[in-house]
């Protein structure tokens, strides 16, 4: 959707004022060549500067805060509605075409202005052009533009204010329909990249649990086992010294099992792509116990921090099981300057070439490269899906590592 942030809303009336200006130019050109005595060169200059004042003061305003640029753009709208009545006034009025220009500085507010401020500019563009429309009721001679104006049908002005105010409010809803939608979308985005979030790190943490049950459980049965061997027999003392030196250090095994640090697994050093392939491994087999994975990497990069390269492939894990794929294949190759890593998997592709539970998971690996400064893209064909990640090597430093066989 449209941003409608309101630095860049001025910097799009900047356009809308500049293509205005050169109209006009080229219309006070046309006219002096063609000897109609409608401005002179010197009107016609002062005009353009008038019409040009906003985007002066926008260069020393632009880095504002947010809230500065949105009053700024206010004022920007509200100089150019009146510079520009001003100027129809001069031309003869609101019976003159230009007048419709009015509708721009209507529908950018709507577009980007809050409601009060919205309908603020609104009323004053209407306002206005009901006073250009009436304004010349009685004819004037400084002007020959103003018979337009003065010869026109007073119900025909009032059928133009009435359409020109109907298309005005009509802008206005539409434009704060259209900035609604766009937060209610936003908010939508937020809550769903939350609830990944949160299917990410309760899938690494039960990943992170069942190996640590994994660990403590062989120690654990080999304890209960020696404490049944020494209830049940007699042992001599120096058996009875034994079997609790090995009790002991059964427990603490344990102990420093549970004392571990599962966020220092990975961290935020340096590690290769083949260890990341070997520490998503039991993660995926856990929660995908039928897919493989396959590592065929020809370059093996040391890849930094792997706390968010772990992250990048097991999000790209979990939606190749979330799409039913069997086999997770992780290759990586030289690519000019960059390293080309390539994950593929043989999920079911769906409709328009996209796969359900891929956007979410797409949103959270293009957020942890961006800060990489790496690219990713996409390529679906009828039985594969593919994630091609090119990582610039400043990014990333190589290692003769040989390539791991298929796991």
């Amino acid at each position: 959707m449209l941003n409608s942030s309101p630095d860049q809303w001025r910097r799009r009336l900047l356009i809308l004022r500049g293509m205005l200006i050169l109209v006009l130019a080229l219309v006070a050109l046309t006219t002096s060549l063609q000897n109609l005595d409608l401005l002179t060169p010197q009107q016609a200059a002062i005009w353009l500067t008038l019409l040009w004042l906003p985007s002066v003061w926008y260069w020393p305003t632009r880095k504002l805060s947010l809230a500065m640029q949105s009053a700024w753009l206010t004022a920007d709208l509200l100089c150019d509605s009146l510079l520009f009545m001003a100027l129809i006034y001069t031309f003869g009025g609101a019976a003159n075409p230009l007048t419709f220009y009015l509708l721009i500085p209507v529908m950018v507010a709507g577009l980007s202005l809050p409601l009060v401020r919205s309908v603020a500019i609104t009323t004053i563009n209407i306002g206005g052009y009901g006073i250009l429309l009436y304004w010349h009721a009685v004819p004037s001679q400084h002007s020959g533009l103003h018979a337009i104006t003065h010869d026109m049908h007073s119900l025909h002005g009032q059928g133009m204010w009435l359409a020109f105010s109907l298309i005005g409010i009509i802008l206005t809803l539409l434009g704060q329909a259209l900035q609604r939608a766009r937060r209610d979308e936003q908010t939508q985005q937020a809550t769903a990249l939350s609830l990944a979030l949160q299917r990410e790190k309760m899938y690494q943490l039960a990943g992170s649990l069942a190996d640590r049950a994994h660990e403590l459980n062989t120690p654990l049965s080999t304890l209960l086992l020696l404490l049944e061997e020494l209830q049940d027999d007699a042992p001599d003392p120096e058996s009875l010294r034994n079997g609790l030196h090995q009790a002991q250090q059964l427990a603490e095994r344990m102990a420093t099992v549970l004392k571990q640090d599962i966020a220092s697994q990975a961290g935020n050093g340096q590690a290769t792509l083949s260890s990341l392939c070997k520490d998503i491994q039991q993660p995926l087999k856990l929660l995908a116990p039928t897919m493989t994975l396959q590592c065929d990497l020809h370059d093996d990069p040391t890849l930094a921090p792997a706390s968010s390269w772990q992250r990048i492939l097991l999000n790209l894990g979990y939606n190749a099981s979330d799409a039913g794929a069997t086999t997770l294949h992780i290759a990586c190759r030289r690519e000019g300057h960059d390293w080309l890593l390539q994950i593929s998997d043989d999920g079911p592709r769906h409709s328009d070439s996209a796969r359900e539970g891929l956007g979410i998971g797409l949103a959270l690996i293009e957020t942890t490269l961006a800060t990489l400064q790496a690219r990713i893209e996409y390529r679906f064909d009828k039985h594969w899906t593919q994630a091609l990640i090119l990582i610039p090597m400043t990014r990333a430093n190589t290692t003769d590592a040989s390539a791991p066989a298929d796991s």
